[in-house]
């Protein structure tokens, strides 16, 4: 037998039978032998029949009992948990004290009355009258167990309940039988005050029938007046039990979070499937909710106060990056505006070098035509060589025919004698006169031809020079034309460079109010984290779960 027959099945029915048979049925017997003083010597079979009634009673009661809180006890001791299994322990469960109550009224006002009372009345020991009023007696007795076994039983399955918490039972209200705290009030009380009255309107019947003298039985009275208040007793203890301790629960829980304890990993132990049971349920959703709340507030409220660190953390680099970016802004529109000029001075030196290559171009041209010039007067010196020549010729012929002459003279004379001396003497004057007049053309033919190559090889001279300044004249066009595409390419970027400067100074602009807006964000971000250490530190007070 292990520790959970003892705890739900032995036990508890120990205490029943120990209240029913130690103090209930001694109570009965007593009471029917002040009322019937004959009975006494019927007291061997009173005993027996008792002892028969009670080996019966006893093991229909056992029998039920261990029928309902068996998947219980099953299921706490290893037996198969899932839901089926679980769903029908509870319902077994809240099934026996109502089992319980309605059998131990059977036992009662059924088999006891059949088992000891119609005996006695076969046999000629009570009349009637007796017999009637001893159904009723242990009818009454019988309602007055009803509640104590109702509450024992209920009161015993609370480790069960603790264990399988029945909350979605609780919510769906599917399959188990339960009795709400009013109903359960109402019924206990019905319970205890409806046996005395019973018990008091039957001695009054039967006194009237019998005419028995209430004086003889102010003894029973006594009995069923502490019967009723032990019951009532016994009863109240066991309905506010469980009442009381949930609620003295909930108070102290309620306290401690009051106080500041913030302790969110308590619950209510759900001992009863009554309102109690539902408010302890309720209770500890709003726990469980309540703690997942604080967690995710917590876990929150750490994330806000990281992403807060590092979008403070990010403003500062930002706001950094942000300076240093209107500092290298500011720099490169120094550089453009240096470059500006620069591009401004080089247009202006282009303008300079083209005004410059066009006076050049013109000198060339001036130049090329005084060479033009030049080769003319050389071509005409050329020619006017080429007509000396023809008069030097012309000069060693006459020299040569006058030597002729000069010659034929001398002969002449030679051939006069001394007639002719004088004229060989003007002829030897003559020959030496065209002699030296050859020589004299013939040194001016020299220099002529000399003179003619000269300028033959100087006209070839100027006519490469003239190419060379045909040539350098269609370069410096090119030339020109470079610092055209030039000049129209510095004023195209003179425009390029004055819209980037208009865009750099509004990217400046832009970026000194990122900066501030940077500035600005970082100071909400700081009162942000405040804001968030503030939050945590207040949700820091309550202990959830996770924090175990």
């Amino acid at each position: 037998m292990n520790k959970y027959t003892k705890k739900f099945f032995l036990r508890p029915m120990l205490i029943q039978e120990a209240v029913i048979y130690g103090i209930l049925v001694p109570n009965v017997i007593f009471f029917f032998l002040k009322i019937c003083p004959g009975l006494e010597r019927y007291l061997p079979e009173i005993v027996t029949y008792v002892i028969i009634q009670t080996i019966f009673s006893m093991a229909l009661g056992m029998w039920v009992k261990y029928h309902f809180v068996s998947p219980a006890i099953r299921l706490m001791s290893g037996g198969p948990t899932d839901e089926s299994s679980v769903r029908h322990a509870l319902r077994s469960a809240s099934i026996l004290p109502f089992a319980e109550a309605v059998l131990i009224y059977f036992r009662w006002a059924g088999i006891a009355w059949c088992a000891v009372v119609l005996p006695l009345y076969f046999k000629g020991a009570v009349s009637f009258e007796l017999m009637i009023f001893g159904g009723n007696i242990l009818g009454m007795t019988g309602i007055s167990s009803m509640a104590l076994f109702y509450l024992l039983s209920e009161n015993s399955l609370g480790q069960f309940y603790q264990a399988y918490n029945p909350e979605k039972y609780l919510n769906s209200r599917a399959g188990t039988l339960r009795l709400g705290l009013n109903r359960k009030l109402l019924m206990t009380i019905l319970l205890i005050v409806i046996p005395p009255i019973g018990n008091l309107v039957g001695i009054i019947y039967l006194s009237i029938f019998t005419g028995l003298d209430l004086s003889t039985i102010q003894t029973g009275f006594l009995l069923i007046l502490l019967q009723a208040v032990f019951m009532t007793f016994v009863n109240s203890v066991l309905l506010m039990k469980g009442t009381t301790s949930s609620v003295a629960c909930m108070s102290c829980l309620l306290k401690g979070m009051a106080r500041g304890e913030g302790d969110l990993t308590k619950r209510l132990s759900i001992t009863r499937l009554d309102e109690t049971g539902e408010l302890a349920f309720w209770f500890n959703s709003f726990m469980d909710d309540l703690e997942r709340i604080i967690i995710h507030i917590r876990e929150v409220s750490l994330q806000l106060h990281q992403t807060i660190e590092q979008v403070n953390s990010g403003s500062q680099v930002l706001s950094r990056a942000a300076q240093e970016q209107a500092v290298s802004v500011e720099e490169i529109s120094a550089s453009i505006e240096e470059m500006n000029g620069g591009i401004r001075q080089n247009a202006d030196l282009i303008t300079g070098g083209r005004q410059t290559s066009e006076k050049v171009t013109l000198l060339i041209d001036q130049t090329r035509q005084v060479f033009e010039d030049l080769i003319n007067a050389v071509s005409e010196i050329n020619q006017d060589s080429h007509t000396i020549g023809n008069i030097v010729v012309t000069v060693n012929e006459v020299a040569f025919h006058t030597n002729l002459l000069a010659l034929n003279a001398s002969v002449e004379a030679a051939r006069a004698g001394e007639h002719g001396r004088g004229f060989a003497v003007v002829a030897g004057e003559v020959r030496s006169l065209a002699g030296r007049s050859a020589w004299a053309s013939s040194e001016i033919k020299s220099l002529i031809e000399g003179t003619v190559i000269r300028i033959r090889a100087g006209d070839q001279i100027m006519k490469k020079t003239a190419e060379s300044l045909e040539e350098l004249v269609n370069c410096m066009e090119s030339f020109f034309s470079m610092m055209e595409a030039i000049s129209t390419s510095s004023t195209e970027q003179i425009r390029s460079i004055s819209q980037l400067n208009c865009a750099v100074i509004q990217i400046d602009s832009s970026i000194q109010d990122n900066a501030s807006s940077m500035e600005e964000l970082a100071g909400t971000a700081e009162n942000l984290r405040t804001m968030a250490g503030v939050l945590a530190e207040d949700v820091r007070r309550f202990k959830t779960s996770e924090s175990l």
